[in-house]
C-alpha cells in the first residue's frame, strides 16, 4: 500500500499528524481508524490520500480466475447487506471473502453504509467515464450504447488488508469499436469508417432515443429537390457518374439531429414519377430550416439515364427514398452513462427502476423551459428547479438514506447526461470527440464521490475538533505546560 502525503507548511498541521496518526493507526477498530485518516480528513486541513488501484479502473483486461460481475450484478451485490440472505445473488456462488465481515468501514451503521455504497458506485462510474473518454479521443468513434454487461467489475486477487473488501473493486470496459468493421454493398470505405454496429442484445433503455429510433439503414420516404447534377465521364465513355446536390424533406428528418459523419443512400427517380432511379451515397453539407441538404457521388449510370435525370434538375421529386446510416455520437455514450448512473442510484428495486425508466425520456425532453435562463455557474437555482420538477413527476426519484442535496445533484447529473439542452447538457448539437463530453460527466461524478466521502466521515465536525485540539496543544507548548 502506498500513501501520498502532502502537508502544508503549518506547525498546526504537522502537530495534528504527529498527535493523531499513531493514535488512530493502533486503534482497536482498525478499519474505522484507517477510514478516519485515509478517507476522512478534509482537503482544506490535510491532503492524505490512499492510492487505491481498484478505484482507478483499467482497460478491457480481466482475470478469468476471479469472480466477475456486470455493472447491474455489482450494484445488486452492493445494495444488500453482507449479512442479509440474497436469493438473487446465490447463483453467483460468491466466495467467502465477499460475504464475510469486513466488507465496509461502517457495516453496522445502515446510513453510513448506504453512503459508502454510493461513494463506491460514483468512483467506479467516474472511472468508466474516463475509459470511455479515452476511447473517444483515441478512435474518434462511439459505441452507440453501453449496457451493464459491457461494464465488468472484479476484485483483485491480492487485496490490501487495510481496506474493506468492497473498496478494492476493479472496473473494466469490454472491448469496443477499435477493430469493428461496418460495410454495406457499394458504400466506400471512407464513408463506412465512422459507422458502428450497435452491440446485439442491448437493453434499449440504455440507448439514446435517436439510437433507438434510427437503426442503421432505416428507410424514409422523402420529397427531394435536386439543386445541381454535374457529370463525371467514366473511362469507357458509355457510362457516367455524377456529383449531385439535393435537398430532401420529410417528417422527423431534422438537420440539427444529423452530422456530416452520417451517411445517406438516396434513390432519386430519373423523372418526376416512380421508375428507374439514380442512386447516390451522400452526406449532409448544409442545414436549412427544413430537411437536409446533402451531396454525394452517384453510382455508374448510362448516358441516356443521366441525360434524362439532368433535364429534371430543379424539379421536385415526391417519391424519392433515403436510407439513413447514422454515425453514433459521443453524446449517445454519455446518455448510456447517465442511465447506468440512474440504475446505481435507484438500487435493486425493480418496480422503482421501471417507473423511472418510463419517465426518463419525457422529463429530459421537457426540461428546457425549466433550466432556460439559469446561468451556468448558478448551481443553486439549477438544483432547486430540477429537484422540484422531479418531485412533481413521481415518488420514484425520492432520496433514500442519502443526504438530499447530494442525491438531487446526482440526479441532475443523470439528466444532464440524458438530455440535449444548450448550456445544461454535457453534450449538445454537433459533439466533438476531443475533448470528449464523457470527461465532464466523469469530473462531476468524482466531485460527488468526494462529497459522499465527506458525509460518511463527518469531515466538517471532525476538522473543527482536530483544529481545536491542535490550538490547545500549541497554547500549552507555548506556555511551557
Amino acid at each position: 500500500m502506498q500513501f501520498a502525503v502532502l502537508i502544508y507548511p503549518s506547525r498546526t498541521l504537522r502537530l495534528a499528524l504527529l498527535l493523531f496518526l499513531p493514535r488512530y493507526v493502533y486503534s482497536a477498530d482498525r478499519h474505522q481508524a484507517i477510514a478516519m485518516i485515509v478517507l476522512g480528513w478534509n482537503e482544506s486541513c490535510l491532503s492524505l490520500h490512499l492510492m487505491m488501484p481498484g478505484l482507478q479502473g483499467f482497460g478491457p483486461r480481466s482475470n478469468p480466475s476471479l469472480p466477475s460481475f456486470t455493472w447491474e450484478d455489482f450494484c445488486r451485490l452492493l445494495d444488500y447487506s453482507p449479512s442479509e440472505p440474497r436469493a438473487s445473488m446465490s447463483a453467483m456462488q460468491l466466495p467467502t471473502w465477499l460475504t464475510s465481515p469486513g466488507q465496509y468501514f461502517f457495516e453496522t451503521n445502515p446510513q453510513k453504509r448506504a453512503l459508502e455504497v454510493l461513494s463506491i458506485k460514483l468512483i467506479l462510474l467516474s472511472t468508466l467515464c474516463s475509459l470511455i473518454a479515452d476511447e473517444h479521443e483515441r478512435t474518434h468513434r462511439s459505441r452507440g450504447a453501453i449496457a451493464p454487461e459491457h461494464v465488468l467489475v472484479q476484485f483483485p486477487e491480492h487485496r490490501a488488508a487495510v481496506l474493506p473488501t468492497r473498496w478494492s473493486a476493479l472496473l473494466s470496459l469490454a472491448a469496443g469499436c477499435d477493430g469493428t468493421a461496418f460495410s454495406v454493398a457499394n458504400m466506400s470505405e471512407e464513408m463506412a469508417r465512422n459507422l458502428t454496429t450497435m452491440p446485439a442484445g442491448v437493453n434499449p433503455v440504455y440507448a439514446a432515443p435517436l439510437v433507438r429510433d434510427w437503426p442503421l439503414g432505416r428507410e424514409v420516404s422523402v420529397t427531394a429537390l435536386v439543386q445541381s447534377a454535374d457529370p463525371i465521364p467514366d473511362d469507357d465513355q458509355a457510362d457516367v457518374k455524377g456529383l449531385v446536390r439535393v435537398h430532401v424533406i420529410a417528417d422527423g428528418l431534422n438537420s440539427r439531429d444529423f452530422s456530416d459523419r452520417d451517411v445517406f443512400r438516396v434513390s432519386l427517380p430519373t423523372s418526376g414519377s416512380r421508375g428507374a432511379c439514380v442512386k447516390l451515397w451522400a452526406r449532409k453539407v448544409e442545414a436549412p430550416e427544413r430537411g437536409i441538404i446533402m451531396s454525394g457521388m452517384t453510382d455508374v449510370v448510362s448516358l441516356d439515364s443521366w441525360e434524362l435525370f439532368a433535364r429534371t434538375v430543379g424539379d421536385v421529386r415526391s417519391s424519392a427514398e433515403v436510407a439513413v446510416y447514422r454515425a453514433y455520437s459521443p453524446a449517445h455514450d454519455v446518455y448510456s452513462c447517465g442511465v447506468l448512473l440512474l440504475r446505481a442510484l435507484l438500487g435493486s428495486d425493480e418496480s422503482r427502476w421501471m417507473r423511472a425508466c418510463d419517465q426518463l425520456c419525457s422529463i429530459a425532453e421537457n426540461l428546457e423551459p425549466i433550466v432556460q435562463g439559469v446561468a451556468e455557474d448558478d448551481d443553486y437555482t439549477l438544483h432547486l428547479r430540477v429537484r422540484d420538477r422531479l418531485k412533481e413527476s413521481a415518488d420514484c426519484f425520492e432520496p433514500e438514506a442519502v443526504p438530499e442535496a447530494l442525491w438531487w445533484d446526482a440526479l441532475i447529473a443523470v439528466f444532464r447526461a440524458c438530455s440535449c439542452i444548450q448550456g445544461f447538457s454535457y453534450a449538445y448539437g454537433v459533439v466533438p470527440y476531443e475533448p470528449s463530453p464523457a470527461r465532464l460527466l466523469g469530473s462531476d461524478l468524482a466531485s460527488l464521490a468526494r462529497r459522499a466521502r465527506a458525509e460518511i466521515f463527518e469531515a466538517r465536525e471532525r476538522d473543527a475538533m482536530i483544529l481545536l485540539a491542535c490550538d490547545r496543544a500549541m497554547d500549552h507548548l507555548e506556555a511551557g505546560i
